[in-house]
This record gives structure tokens, sequence and C-alpha cells, in this order.
């Protein structure tokens, strides 16, 4: 049976991704379309592969052509493949393992959205009252504030006012100030309507050029997090 013949199919299974779901179907589709669109000119082939039909096929880019996501939004490698293992592909391992700081930088940027994941149902843990912004068919969660970026998430607080809160995994540097300040600046122009505008930075740690700055900044404000673990027997 090929492709199209297998696209006829009802779905025989199914998963999410980010919250998104993500079927065997919508996977055979996006190989499609790669082989149409991408085969002659892709060459960002990385350690793994999806392996159909003597083909192989990038998890990362197959997995943005089906969800819609674009590829900076999430990391690759084990993450990315266990989406195709659970819906029945092969994945293979087709290249060495990546450099040191590239795999640390994907790690970081999949920890990110994981706490993005969480605060984004959760956003009160942060600050007793506060709300997910959702308000003129705007959701605020990466919230396109072109030219100055995304802002991960915006919040409304207890009293009206809005909150930008930035995200970082690891630890926050002086450079993650400017960044919420330039994001605060086109709320306050594009959204406010005259109502306050605080900022967040959520981290694992700070570095003292970045405590040092807030000082002198009343409306940013620094959360650290941590990360723990517990562990349960499974009957």
């Amino acid at each position: 049976m090929n492709f199209k013949e297998e696209l006829l199919e009802g779905v025989m299974a199914e998963t999410n991704f980010r919250g998104k779901r993500v079927t065997d179907k919508m996977v055979l589709g996006a190989m499609l379309d790669f082989d149409r669109d991408f085969r002659t000119t892709f060459t960002k082939w990385r350690r793994f592969a999806i392996e159909r039909d003597g083909k192989l096929y990038p998890p990362k880019h197959i997995l943005s052509m089906t969800t819609g996501m674009d590829p900076s939004e999430f990391g690759g490698g084990h993450q990315t493949n266990r989406v195709f293992e659970e819906l029945g592909f092969k994945v293979i391992t087709v290249g060495p393992p990546p450099p040191p700081e590239e795999d640390a930088m994907e790690t970081a940027l999949s920890f990110e959205k994981d706490l993005e994941d969480f605060l984004a149902a959760r956003v009160e843990q942060l600050e007793p009252g506060l709300r997910l912004y959702e308000e003129q068919g705007l959701v605020g969660r990466q919230l396109n504030a072109a030219p100055v970026g995304r802002i991960d998430l915006l919040a409304v607080d207890k009293t009206g006012n809005l909150l930008v809160i930035e995200l970082k995994a690891g630890e926050a540097d002086d450079q993650a100030c400017g960044q919420v300040l330039g994001y605060m600046g086109w709320i306050k122009e594009n959204i406010a309507r005259g109502r306050g505008v605080r900022g967040m930075i959520v981290a694992n740690e700070f570095t003292e050029r970045l405590r040092a700055a807030v000082k002198a900044l009343p409306a940013l404000s620094l959360k650290k997090y941590d990360v723990s673990f517990r562990f349960s027997d499974v009957k």
C-alpha cells in the first residue's frame, strides 16, 4: 500500500505534541509534501531520520510541517522522535551526536517550552490573581510583538494591569532586562490602553548585573523557579 492509499484509510494512531493533535495520516501527508517540495533541496540533516519505504525524512522538519509550529519553537532529538514512535514510525540514527553546545541549546529551548506550557495553564502560581491575557482576539502566549520579538507570556493581574513574562532556562543575564523592557514598551503602545504594564523575568538563577539593574526598575521583577522530582511506586 502506498502513501496515497494509506491516506484514504482512517486514522490508525494519534498522539499530541505541545497540545496539538498529531495523527499517522497527518505525518504521511507531511511526508508527501516533503517529497514534492523539499526532497531535492533539503540540507539540514542531523542525527536522526524517519525511515519509510526506503526513504529518510528529517523528524523535526516533518513535525514542523505536521503541526504548523516553527522549528525554533521546540527541540529536536528524543522529544521529537517520541511522537513518531508513538505513531508507529521507525526512527533511526544516521549521524554523529551534535556538538555539546548545540545539544545544550536544544535542551534549554525544550525546557523553556515545557516551562511555558506549565505556566500558561497555571500562571497564578507566579502571583495570586494572575490570569493569561485573552482580549481583542489575542491570547497572551507567544504573542507576536513585531518588530521587537515574541512575548513568552502576557498576563493580567488582579488590578487589571498587564504583566509581561519572559522565561529563561537556567541563568538570566542583563540582556533579558533589555528584552523585557522592549516588550513592555510595545505593550504600552499597542495593547495597554492606559493600563499599567509591569515585567517579570522567570529563571533558575540571575547574574549580579541583572539583579543590580532590576533594583533601579520598580516595574520589573525577578522570579526564581526550582526543579524538584517526586517519586511513587507503580503498581
